[in-house]
């Protein structure tokens, strides 16, 4: 069982067992068709009694019926099972580039770099996170400096800047 987590609980609503989620608006509507939830980590489930709307998001969890039980709640992480999620956009690529996870870089006046362990998701752009001799090192991603992409081989081809790894660390 896949568990995706949507958000998180907050503070107890009202003194008849309900709590507010803080719930990332792609997952509002999955969770409002959602029959259970986990809670926590580890991962507890719980079944709902009602999911409405009141300004945020608030949940009836059966068998919950006061304030203080769901308060033993607030604060832990909330997810739903991948099979109550309609779209898998959230377990499949979150950027344009996580297919390329697990790629060697290949650049003029650079070693081979890789392979890439993550994408890092910043506000303006995109960086592959990777290890070359025992350093981590960010480069940047833009559809402007993939020049090739050999799926087979699992290379990817670009033109970077100048000085992204010292040229102590070698050069092929």
């Amino acid at each position: 069982m896949n568990l995706i987590e949507i958000g998180w609980l907050g503070k107890a609503h009202g003194l008849k067992g309900e709590i507010k989620a803080h719930v990332s608006d792609f997952y509002e509507d999955d969770l409002f068709r959602a029959t259970s939830i986990h809670v926590g980590d580890p991962a507890v489930p719980y079944f709902l009694e009602q999911v409405r709307a009141g300004g945020s998001v608030i949940l009836k969890i059966e068998e919950l019926d006061n304030r203080e039980q769901v308060a033993l709640l607030s604060n832990r992480p909330l997810f739903l099972m991948d099979s109550q999620v309609e779209e898998k956009e959230a377990e499949g690529a979150d950027t344009p580039f996580d297919a390329l996870i697990g790629y060697r870089i290949q650049a003029e006046g650079y070693p081979l770099l890789g392979p890439i362990t993550g994408i890092m998701d910043l506000p303006s752009h995109y960086l592959a996170e990777l290890t070359h001799d025992g350093r981590e090192i960010l480069v940047p991603l833009h559809e402007d400096l993939v020049v090739s992409v050999d799926e087979e081989e699992k290379i990817l081809g670009m033109a970077l800047p100048e000085g992204l790894v010292s040229a102590s660390d070698g050069e092929d």
